[in-house]
Protein backbone atom coordinates (compact mmCIF):
# COMPACT_ATOMS: atom_id res chain seq x y z
CA UNK A 1 0.00 0.00 0.00
CA UNK A 2 0.77 3.66 -0.72
CA UNK A 3 1.32 5.35 2.63
CA UNK A 4 1.63 9.11 2.84
CA UNK A 5 5.01 10.24 5.30
CA UNK A 6 2.50 10.92 8.12
CA UNK A 7 0.97 7.54 7.76
CA UNK A 8 4.13 6.06 7.49
CA UNK A 9 5.14 8.09 10.77
CA UNK A 10 2.04 6.48 12.44
CA UNK A 11 3.25 3.01 11.38
CA UNK A 12 6.89 3.36 12.58
CA UNK A 13 5.53 4.37 16.00
CA UNK A 14 6.56 7.28 15.61
CA UNK A 15 3.48 9.13 16.60
CA UNK A 16 2.65 6.97 19.85
CA UNK A 17 1.71 3.19 20.69
CA UNK A 18 -1.95 3.23 19.80
CA UNK A 19 -1.40 5.28 16.20
CA UNK A 20 0.71 2.57 15.48
CA UNK A 21 -1.39 -0.79 16.16
CA UNK A 22 -4.26 1.29 14.63
CA UNK A 23 -2.24 1.61 11.31
CA UNK A 24 -1.01 -2.01 11.60
CA UNK A 25 -4.43 -3.02 11.45
CA UNK A 26 -5.37 -1.35 8.71
CA UNK A 27 -2.61 -1.80 6.32
CA UNK A 28 -2.95 -5.34 7.02
CA UNK A 29 -6.54 -5.25 6.21
CA UNK A 30 -6.05 -3.50 3.30
CA UNK A 31 -3.31 -5.35 2.12
CA UNK A 32 -5.39 -8.60 2.29
CA UNK A 33 -7.98 -6.59 0.20
CA UNK A 34 -5.30 -5.47 -1.99
CA UNK A 35 -6.20 -1.46 -1.40
CA UNK A 36 -3.98 0.97 -2.99
CA UNK A 37 -3.78 3.78 -0.48
CA UNK A 38 -5.73 4.64 2.48
CA UNK A 39 -8.74 7.34 2.36
CA UNK A 40 -9.88 9.48 4.97
CA UNK A 41 -13.24 8.86 6.49
CA UNK A 42 -15.38 11.57 8.60
CA UNK A 43 -16.75 9.12 11.09
CA UNK A 44 -17.06 5.73 12.70
CA UNK A 45 -19.47 3.44 14.62
CA UNK A 46 -17.75 1.29 17.20
CA UNK A 47 -19.17 -1.96 18.51
CA UNK A 48 -17.95 -2.89 21.92
CA UNK A 49 -20.63 -5.45 23.40
CA UNK A 50 -18.61 -6.76 26.12
CA UNK A 51 -20.01 -10.17 25.60
CA UNK A 52 -18.59 -10.42 22.53
CA UNK A 53 -15.00 -8.42 23.26
CA UNK A 54 -14.63 -9.84 27.27
CA UNK A 55 -11.72 -8.98 29.25
CA UNK A 56 -9.30 -9.04 26.39
CA UNK A 57 -11.27 -6.12 24.50
CA UNK A 58 -11.21 -4.47 28.21
CA UNK A 59 -7.93 -4.71 28.57
CA UNK A 60 -7.11 -3.25 24.67
CA UNK A 61 -9.07 -0.25 25.28
CA UNK A 62 -8.27 0.71 28.45
CA UNK A 63 -4.61 0.32 27.17
CA UNK A 64 -5.44 3.10 24.46
CA UNK A 65 -6.77 5.59 27.03
CA UNK A 66 -3.61 5.10 28.70
CA UNK A 67 -1.08 5.06 26.10
CA UNK A 68 -2.58 8.70 25.02
CA UNK A 69 -5.50 7.42 22.35
CA UNK A 70 -7.50 9.90 21.67
CA UNK A 71 -10.25 9.66 18.51
CA UNK A 72 -9.37 12.03 15.76
CA UNK A 73 -12.91 11.82 13.97
CA UNK A 74 -16.47 11.82 15.72
CA UNK A 75 -17.32 8.53 16.80
CA UNK A 76 -20.76 6.69 18.05
CA UNK A 77 -21.13 3.64 20.36
CA UNK A 78 -23.45 1.02 19.00
CA UNK A 79 -26.10 -0.87 21.30
CA UNK A 80 -23.92 -2.22 24.90
CA UNK A 81 -24.73 -5.35 26.59
CA UNK A 82 -26.41 -3.29 29.87
CA UNK A 83 -28.71 -0.53 31.06
CA UNK A 84 -25.52 1.94 31.77
CA UNK A 85 -27.98 3.17 34.83
CA UNK A 86 -28.16 -0.10 36.38
CA UNK A 87 -27.57 -0.19 39.74
CA UNK A 88 -26.50 -3.49 40.38
CA UNK A 89 -24.15 -5.33 38.18
CA UNK A 90 -22.50 -8.06 37.80
CA UNK A 91 -18.52 -8.41 37.29
CA UNK A 92 -19.08 -8.41 33.05
CA UNK A 93 -21.77 -5.82 33.23
CA UNK A 94 -19.25 -3.69 35.07
CA UNK A 95 -16.32 -4.38 32.63
CA UNK A 96 -19.08 -3.26 29.72
CA UNK A 97 -19.41 -0.10 31.53
CA UNK A 98 -15.21 0.56 31.74
CA UNK A 99 -15.49 -0.34 28.12
CA UNK A 100 -17.66 2.29 27.11
CA UNK A 101 -15.62 4.97 29.59
CA UNK A 102 -12.76 4.05 27.79
CA UNK A 103 -14.46 5.01 24.46
CA UNK A 104 -15.85 8.12 26.17
CA UNK A 105 -12.48 8.80 27.24
CA UNK A 106 -10.88 8.81 23.83
CA UNK A 107 -13.81 11.09 22.24
CA UNK A 108 -16.43 8.90 21.62
CA UNK A 109 -20.48 9.76 21.66
CA UNK A 110 -22.46 7.24 24.02
CA UNK A 111 -25.17 6.78 21.47
CA UNK A 112 -25.41 2.58 22.50
CA UNK A 113 -27.40 2.06 20.00
CA UNK A 114 -27.36 -0.24 16.66
CA UNK A 115 -30.01 2.43 15.26
CA UNK A 116 -27.98 5.52 15.37
CA UNK A 117 -30.08 7.19 12.41
CA UNK A 118 -32.89 7.91 15.07
CA UNK A 119 -30.29 10.04 16.76
CA UNK A 120 -29.77 11.90 14.00
CA UNK A 121 -26.50 10.57 13.33
CA UNK A 122 -26.46 11.12 9.43
CA UNK A 123 -23.53 10.95 6.90
CA UNK A 124 -24.10 12.83 3.98
CA UNK A 125 -24.24 11.72 0.24
CA UNK A 126 -20.26 10.45 -0.86
CA UNK A 127 -19.44 10.91 2.56
CA UNK A 128 -17.04 7.99 3.49
CA UNK A 129 -16.87 6.40 7.11
CA UNK A 130 -15.72 3.41 8.56
CA UNK A 131 -19.11 1.76 10.45
CA UNK A 132 -19.15 -1.59 12.65
CA UNK A 133 -22.24 -3.27 13.37
CA UNK A 134 -23.69 -4.95 10.24
CA UNK A 135 -27.44 -3.50 10.09
CA UNK A 136 -25.72 0.23 9.86
CA UNK A 137 -23.65 -0.34 6.38
CA UNK A 138 -26.71 -1.26 4.18
CA UNK A 139 -28.68 2.06 5.51
CA UNK A 140 -25.42 4.10 5.19
CA UNK A 141 -24.57 2.93 2.06
CA UNK A 142 -28.33 2.62 -0.16
CA UNK A 143 -30.41 4.87 1.86
CA UNK A 144 -27.89 7.74 2.04
CA UNK A 145 -25.53 7.06 -0.36
CA UNK A 146 -22.70 7.49 1.89
CA UNK A 147 -19.57 4.91 1.95
CA UNK A 148 -18.49 2.16 4.08
CA UNK A 149 -17.58 -1.34 4.64
CA UNK A 150 -18.99 -3.69 7.13
CA UNK A 151 -16.39 -2.97 9.42
CA UNK A 152 -15.27 -4.72 12.37
CA UNK A 153 -12.50 -3.91 14.91
CA UNK A 154 -11.07 -1.67 12.63
CA UNK A 155 -13.23 0.80 12.87
CA UNK A 156 -11.50 1.78 16.69
CA UNK A 157 -8.78 2.21 14.22
CA UNK A 158 -10.29 4.67 12.24
CA UNK A 159 -11.51 6.52 14.73
CA UNK A 160 -7.88 6.61 15.98
CA UNK A 161 -6.80 7.40 12.67
CA UNK A 162 -9.20 8.96 10.55
CA UNK A 163 -8.31 6.62 7.98
CA UNK A 164 -9.65 3.70 6.56
CA UNK A 165 -8.69 1.23 3.25
CA UNK A 166 -9.72 2.16 -0.21
CA UNK A 167 -11.53 -0.69 -0.86
CA UNK A 168 -14.72 -2.54 -0.91
CA UNK A 169 -17.85 -0.09 -0.80
CA UNK A 170 -15.35 3.07 -1.14
CA UNK A 171 -14.92 1.80 -5.06
CA UNK A 172 -17.54 2.95 -7.43
CA UNK A 173 -17.42 -0.21 -9.39
CA UNK A 174 -17.87 -2.32 -6.04
CA UNK A 175 -20.98 -0.47 -5.57
CA UNK A 176 -23.40 -2.05 -9.08
CA UNK A 177 -26.12 -4.16 -8.34
CA UNK A 178 -25.03 -7.89 -9.44
CA UNK A 179 -28.61 -9.33 -9.10
CA UNK A 180 -32.28 -8.66 -9.82
CA UNK A 181 -35.12 -8.92 -6.84
CA UNK A 182 -38.66 -8.58 -8.53
CA UNK A 183 -41.49 -7.33 -5.87
CA UNK A 184 -44.53 -8.40 -6.89
CA UNK A 185 -45.76 -8.29 -3.35
CA UNK A 186 -47.48 -5.48 -1.60
CA UNK A 187 -44.71 -4.80 1.63
CA UNK A 188 -45.27 -2.19 4.01
CA UNK A 189 -44.51 -2.07 8.13
CA UNK A 190 -41.52 -3.28 10.04
CA UNK A 191 -42.25 -6.72 9.79
CA UNK A 192 -43.07 -7.06 5.67
CA UNK A 193 -39.90 -5.16 5.59
CA UNK A 194 -37.93 -7.62 8.32
CA UNK A 195 -39.42 -10.68 6.21
CA UNK A 196 -38.41 -8.80 3.13
CA UNK A 197 -34.72 -8.13 3.89
CA UNK A 198 -34.42 -11.90 5.22
CA UNK A 199 -35.22 -13.29 2.23
CA UNK A 200 -33.01 -10.25 -0.18
CA UNK A 201 -29.99 -11.20 2.51
CA UNK A 202 -30.37 -15.00 1.92
CA UNK A 203 -30.73 -14.78 -2.00
CA UNK A 204 -27.87 -12.28 -2.16
CA UNK A 205 -25.58 -13.87 -0.14
CA UNK A 206 -22.20 -11.82 -0.74
CA UNK A 207 -24.05 -10.13 -4.20
CA UNK A 208 -25.49 -6.45 -3.99
CA UNK A 209 -29.38 -6.98 -4.96
CA UNK A 210 -31.60 -4.52 -6.76
CA UNK A 211 -35.36 -4.34 -5.83
CA UNK A 212 -37.33 -3.62 -8.30
CA UNK A 213 -41.70 -3.51 -7.56
CA UNK A 214 -41.46 -1.25 -4.40
CA UNK A 215 -44.18 1.07 -5.21
CA UNK A 216 -43.28 4.29 -2.14
CA UNK A 217 -40.53 5.37 -0.51
CA UNK A 218 -40.11 3.33 2.85
CA UNK A 219 -40.04 5.46 6.01
CA UNK A 220 -37.15 5.20 7.79
CA UNK A 221 -38.19 2.39 10.32
CA UNK A 222 -39.22 0.10 7.37
CA UNK A 223 -35.78 0.68 5.71
CA UNK A 224 -33.96 -0.14 9.19
CA UNK A 225 -36.12 -3.03 9.86
CA UNK A 226 -34.50 -4.12 6.06
CA UNK A 227 -31.50 -3.57 6.58
CA UNK A 228 -30.97 -5.46 9.61
CA UNK A 229 -32.35 -8.48 8.30
CA UNK A 230 -31.07 -8.24 5.14
CA UNK A 231 -27.37 -7.81 7.20
CA UNK A 232 -27.70 -10.52 9.45
CA UNK A 233 -29.17 -12.85 6.51
CA UNK A 234 -26.27 -12.06 4.18
CA UNK A 235 -22.77 -10.51 3.50
CA UNK A 236 -23.45 -7.81 1.25
CA UNK A 237 -22.93 -3.82 2.34
CA UNK A 238 -25.94 -2.90 -0.01
CA UNK A 239 -28.90 -3.19 -1.63
CA UNK A 240 -30.42 -0.68 -4.07
CA UNK A 241 -34.05 0.03 -4.66
CA UNK A 242 -34.93 1.21 -8.62
CA UNK A 243 -36.02 4.31 -8.62
CA UNK A 244 -35.95 5.06 -4.93
CA UNK A 245 -32.77 4.96 -3.40
CA UNK A 246 -29.89 7.53 -4.67
CA UNK A 247 -27.59 4.97 -6.61
CA UNK A 248 -30.62 3.59 -8.47
CA UNK A 249 -32.56 6.34 -10.32
CA UNK A 250 -33.73 3.36 -12.78
CA UNK A 251 -32.36 -0.57 -13.24
CA UNK A 252 -29.72 0.60 -16.16
CA UNK A 253 -28.12 2.73 -13.74
CA UNK A 254 -28.43 0.67 -10.55
CA UNK A 255 -26.57 -1.99 -12.30
CA UNK A 256 -24.12 0.15 -14.17
CA UNK A 257 -25.25 -1.22 -17.61
CA UNK A 258 -24.00 -4.62 -17.00
CA UNK A 259 -27.10 -7.45 -17.05
CA UNK A 260 -27.85 -9.06 -14.05
CA UNK A 261 -26.55 -12.36 -12.82
CA UNK A 262 -29.44 -13.32 -11.65
CA UNK A 263 -33.31 -13.05 -11.26
CA UNK A 264 -35.64 -13.84 -8.70
CA UNK A 265 -39.34 -13.11 -7.95
CA UNK A 266 -40.46 -12.10 -4.75
CA UNK A 267 -44.44 -12.52 -4.61
CA UNK A 268 -47.03 -13.13 -1.51
CA UNK A 269 -46.14 -17.05 -1.86
CA UNK A 270 -42.37 -15.83 -0.76
CA UNK A 271 -43.47 -13.76 1.59
CA UNK A 272 -45.20 -16.27 3.53
CA UNK A 273 -42.73 -18.73 3.18
CA UNK A 274 -40.00 -16.52 4.56
CA UNK A 275 -42.67 -15.72 7.76
CA UNK A 276 -43.17 -19.39 8.03
CA UNK A 277 -38.91 -19.86 8.13
CA UNK A 278 -39.03 -16.88 11.10
CA UNK A 279 -41.46 -18.13 13.41
CA UNK A 280 -41.26 -21.59 14.41
CA UNK A 281 -44.15 -21.27 17.23
CA UNK A 282 -47.78 -22.26 16.99
CA UNK A 283 -51.00 -20.46 19.07
CA UNK A 284 -51.00 -20.51 22.27
CA UNK A 285 -49.47 -18.80 25.44
CA UNK A 286 -46.46 -15.99 25.34
CA UNK A 287 -43.91 -15.75 27.40
CA UNK A 288 -41.51 -12.68 26.48
CA UNK A 289 -42.73 -10.16 24.01
CA UNK A 290 -39.73 -8.04 22.74
CA UNK A 291 -39.93 -4.96 20.27
CA UNK A 292 -36.93 -3.38 19.18
CA UNK A 293 -34.37 -5.01 17.36
CA UNK A 294 -32.85 -2.77 15.71
CA UNK A 295 -33.94 0.40 18.64
CA UNK A 296 -37.64 1.88 18.74
CA UNK A 297 -37.79 5.23 17.79
CA UNK A 298 -39.68 7.86 19.01
CA UNK A 299 -42.27 7.12 16.63
CA UNK A 300 -42.62 3.65 17.13
CA UNK A 301 -42.66 4.52 20.91
CA UNK A 302 -45.82 7.17 20.69
CA UNK A 303 -46.98 4.42 18.50
CA UNK A 304 -46.84 1.53 20.78
CA UNK A 305 -48.40 3.96 23.83
CA UNK A 306 -51.08 4.80 21.38
CA UNK A 307 -52.41 1.09 21.56
CA UNK A 308 -51.34 0.16 25.45
CA UNK A 309 -53.48 3.41 26.46
CA UNK A 310 -55.88 1.34 27.38
CA UNK A 311 -54.54 -1.82 27.72
CA UNK A 312 -52.50 -3.50 30.55
CA UNK A 313 -49.73 -6.25 29.57
CA UNK A 314 -50.56 -9.56 31.17
CA UNK A 315 -48.96 -10.70 34.36
CA UNK A 316 -47.59 -13.84 32.64
CA UNK A 317 -45.66 -12.19 29.57
CA UNK A 318 -42.67 -10.63 30.15
CA UNK A 319 -42.60 -7.40 27.59
CA UNK A 320 -39.78 -5.34 26.06
CA UNK A 321 -39.26 -2.52 24.14
CA UNK A 322 -36.14 -1.62 23.25
CA UNK A 323 -34.41 1.45 22.40
CA UNK A 324 -31.70 3.83 23.46
CA UNK A 325 -31.21 6.22 26.15
CA UNK A 326 -31.72 9.55 24.41
CA UNK A 327 -34.86 8.22 22.64
CA UNK A 328 -35.73 6.88 25.73
CA UNK A 329 -34.84 10.37 27.60
CA UNK A 330 -37.44 12.03 24.86
CA UNK A 331 -40.42 9.34 25.24
CA UNK A 332 -40.09 10.28 29.48
CA UNK A 333 -40.40 13.75 28.60
CA UNK A 334 -43.47 13.64 27.00
CA UNK A 335 -44.91 11.03 29.07
CA UNK A 336 -44.76 8.09 26.94
CA UNK A 337 -42.48 5.88 28.91
CA UNK A 338 -44.65 6.50 32.18
CA UNK A 339 -47.59 5.11 29.98
CA UNK A 340 -45.85 1.75 28.74
CA UNK A 341 -44.75 1.10 31.91
CA UNK A 342 -47.79 1.62 33.71
CA UNK A 343 -49.25 -0.65 31.38
CA UNK A 344 -47.00 -3.48 31.98
CA UNK A 345 -44.00 -2.72 29.58
CA UNK A 346 -40.21 -2.95 30.24
CA UNK A 347 -38.70 0.21 28.21
CA UNK A 348 -34.79 -1.06 28.06
CA UNK A 349 -32.03 1.54 27.00
CA UNK A 350 -28.71 1.19 25.91
CA UNK A 351 -29.40 -2.39 24.88
CA UNK A 352 -31.29 -5.43 23.77
CA UNK A 353 -31.70 -6.78 27.23
CA UNK A 354 -33.55 -10.46 25.58
CA UNK A 355 -29.87 -11.36 23.91
CA UNK A 356 -27.46 -9.57 26.24
CA UNK A 357 -26.82 -10.34 30.00
CA UNK A 358 -30.26 -11.07 30.88
CA UNK A 359 -31.27 -14.10 28.50
CA UNK A 360 -34.46 -15.84 28.41
CA UNK A 361 -34.60 -19.31 29.70
CA UNK A 362 -34.01 -21.77 26.70
CA UNK A 363 -37.27 -22.23 24.99
CA UNK A 364 -39.15 -19.15 25.75
CA UNK A 365 -42.09 -18.32 23.22
CA UNK A 366 -41.23 -15.00 22.35
CA UNK A 367 -43.39 -12.79 19.95
CA UNK A 368 -41.79 -10.02 17.78
CA UNK A 369 -41.86 -8.03 14.64
CA UNK A 370 -38.02 -8.08 14.00
CA UNK A 371 -36.33 -11.11 11.94
CA UNK A 372 -33.46 -10.39 13.47
CA UNK A 373 -34.52 -10.74 17.06
CA UNK A 374 -36.04 -13.87 16.16
CA UNK A 375 -32.76 -15.39 14.50
CA UNK A 376 -30.62 -13.92 17.38
CA UNK A 377 -33.25 -15.66 20.00
CA UNK A 378 -33.26 -18.81 18.23
CA UNK A 379 -29.55 -19.05 19.04
CA UNK A 380 -28.75 -17.76 21.64
CA UNK A 381 -31.80 -19.24 23.85
CA UNK A 382 -32.93 -22.07 21.33
CA UNK A 383 -36.46 -19.46 21.90
CA UNK A 384 -39.65 -20.55 19.91
CA UNK A 385 -40.52 -17.67 18.06
CA UNK A 386 -44.06 -16.39 16.94
CA UNK A 387 -43.50 -13.56 14.39
CA UNK A 388 -46.12 -10.96 13.45
CA UNK A 389 -46.97 -6.67 12.71
CA UNK A 390 -46.35 -4.55 16.15
CA UNK A 391 -49.74 -4.70 16.79
CA UNK A 392 -50.08 -8.26 16.54
CA UNK A 393 -47.24 -8.62 19.37
CA UNK A 394 -48.67 -5.86 21.53
CA UNK A 395 -52.22 -8.20 21.52
CA UNK A 396 -50.52 -10.71 22.65
CA UNK A 397 -48.30 -8.84 25.23
CA UNK A 398 -52.26 -8.37 26.48
CA UNK A 399 -54.04 -10.98 26.04
CA UNK A 400 -51.23 -13.74 26.47
CA UNK A 401 -51.78 -15.39 23.78
CA UNK A 402 -50.75 -15.31 20.25
CA UNK A 403 -53.26 -16.39 17.55
CA UNK A 404 -56.38 -14.44 20.38
CA UNK A 405 -56.77 -11.22 18.66
CA UNK A 406 -53.18 -10.95 16.88
CA UNK A 407 -54.82 -11.74 13.38
CA UNK A 408 -52.42 -14.56 13.38
CA UNK A 409 -52.76 -18.14 14.43
CA UNK A 410 -51.61 -21.55 13.61
CA UNK A 411 -47.42 -21.41 12.43
CA UNK A 412 -47.95 -17.49 13.92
Amino acid sequence: MKLTPDQQAMLDGEQGWPLQIAMQMLTAVGAALDATDMIPVTSTHLVIDGTALGEAGRDFLERLVDEGGRFAIPASINAIAVDRTKADMSTEEHDQIRMLQACEKMGALPSCSCNPFIQGILPTFGEHVAWSESATAPFVNSVLGARTNREGATAVASALTGLAPRCGMHLDKNRHGEILLRVETDISGVDQFSLLGALAGRLAGDRIPVLDGIATTPSTDEYVAFGAAFAIHGAAAMFHVAGITPEAPDIGTAFGGAAPAEEFIIDEAAIAAEHAATANGTAGPVDVVSIGCPHASLDQLRDAEAMLKNGQASRDVTFYIHTNRSTWDAADAEGVIETLTGAGVSVTADNCAVVSYDRVPTGTRLATNSAKMALFARSVSDAEILFGTTADCIAAGITGTWGSGTGNSGTG
